[in-house]
């Protein structure tokens, strides 16, 4: 573990707890401005500062507070998470790990006695890449006998107490990231050697205070993975559950626990009319558009299986337009991969422009459903009914023949309102995780000099 003592600040919790705003209020701004003109001297003040700390900053050399090395060699073909020596490779650096390594999920077959292993104090750098910024990517591994791979730069402590290897590592990620990118040598590989590193600087705080630091962003980070793996979990189970409910084997039943009917098959066409929206060009967006409107791409990249908030504006006249209906559901009519272009959103509210290369599905069905429904167990039969190479096309003749189940309205809206509850949780936990990443940036950016 961290060489640091202190317990673990208790977290966020939400970002509201009421711990959590007892900790921001122990942080005390301080402007370095007004430091400045008290004492010449102590130019390094940070802006935000736990308020029991006021002492001196300093700067030291890397090369008087670290010992360099790199780690040995093993191959890809040598790591696998079945094998038992617990490891590190460089590249896992870059999408692996974040600045605290507490747990390595790769191992080795190697012979130990090739290979170079951790003390629990190491800070580890990548020493190439193809972006030189990724290069400056630094993450604390306190784990002891992990082996250490080739091309990472590896630093420890050259004396005891001067520094706190996560507090380092953060420091390093928050405040030397472009430095390092510019010590980068070559063009296709960028690389960083040991010899380069050695000239940078650190600012560093008391001992203490550095673990408390560390302490406090260590558990802002813990809270930050552990939502994120609440949503993968949320994700994981409302794609389970949209299994079940579009291959029957999760029935709803009605408000006297009865079972509802069969679904019917029929064609799309059958159940649906079919329009097409009207351009709205890029230049046609305008934050302060009058009307609200709904672009292909944005199915992509913005929007989910319903729309109920819509961010594009534009100006162009609602007569040369074509506005949706509650309850539409629109699918692109162009895209890059026929997978990608099987991508069914409902549009919740009427009077939205939709703009070209949008495919308009207008049914007295439960649109939520249909989108649903699309999107997930219809998905590969309408990649298959696309058409093209580098551009994919979708055509509402193709839609029309689509075949799909039809349940009764009342049982298509309680699968609608079930699976929109579950989306409702998980947008609920991605915005946690926002609010707390950017409650980290905050911390970043004010407690390092």
């Amino acid at each position: 573990m961290a060489a640091h003592t202190d317990k673990p600040t208790p977290s966020l919790r939400g970002g509201t707890t009421k711990q959590s705003v007892e900790t921001k209020q122990s942080l005390r701004m301080e402007r370095s401005e007004a430091k400045h003109s008290v004492d010449a001297t102590r130019t390094l003040v940070p802006k935000l500062r736990f308020k029991e700390f006021d002492g001196d900053i300093v700067k030291y050399l890397f090369s008087d507070i670290f010992l360099f090395s790199t780690g040995k060699n093993i191959k890809q073909n040598e790591a696998s998470p079945e094998f038992e020596t617990p490891c590190v490779r460089y590249g896992e650096l870059y999408h692996m790990y974040n600045e605290v390594i507490n747990d390595v999920i790769n191992k080795t077959n190697l012979d130990k006695s090739e290979l170079l292993f951790s003390k629990g104090d190491e800070i580890l750098l990548p020493s190439a890449g193809e972006d030189p910024l990724d290069i400056g990517s630094a993450s604390a591994l306190t784990l002891e006998n992990i082996a250490i791979g080739r091309t990472i730069n590896v630093l420890r402590p050259l004396n005891k107490n001067i520094y706190s290897q996560i507090y380092a590592s953060y420091y390093i990620n928050q405040k030397l990231r472009k430095k390092i990118s510019t010590l980068a040598k070559g063009s296709s590989i960028s690389n960083v050697y040991n010899s380069d590193l050695k000239t940078l600087k650190i600012n560093l705080p008391s001992l203490p205070e550095q673990q408390k630091i560390a302490s406090f962003l260590s558990a802002v980070d813990e809270k930050i993975q552990q939502l994120t793996k609440k949503k993968a979990l949320l994700e994981q189970y409302k794609k389970g559950v949209m299994q079940q409910l579009f291959s029957g084997k999760l029935r709803f039943k009605d408000e006297n626990g009865k079972a509802y009917p069969d679904w019917e098959e029929k064609r799309l066409g059958e159940i649906a009319s079919f329009l097409k929206g009207k351009g709205i060009s890029k230049a046609d967006l305008s934050l302060n558009g009058k009307l609200k409107c709904i672009r292909y791409g944005e199915l992509y990249t913005v929007y989910g299986e319903t729309i109920d908030k819509v961010f594009s504006k534009t100006n162009v006249a609602e007569k040369e337009l074509v506005m949706s209906e509650k309850g539409d559901v629109i699918i692109p009519a162009s895209g890059e991969t026929q997978i990608d272009i099987a991508t069914a959103s409902c549009v919740i509210n009427a009077n939205i422009a939709l703009g070209g290369d949008l495919n308009i599905i207008r049914s007295a069905n439960n649109g939520i459903f249909l989108a649903y429904y699309l999107n997930s167990a219809l998905k590969f039969d309408i990649a298959r009914l696309s058409q093209g190479v580098s551009v994919v096309h979708l055509y509402s003749s193709q839609l029309k023949t689509l075949k799909i189940g039809v349940p009764q309205i009342e049982e298509q809206q309680k699968i609608a309102t079930y699976l929109s509850n579950i989306d409702t949780k998980i947008e609920s936990v991605n915005n946690q995780i926002t609010k707390t990443q950017s409650f980290k940036k905050g911390l970043l950016q004010g407690m390092f000099v």
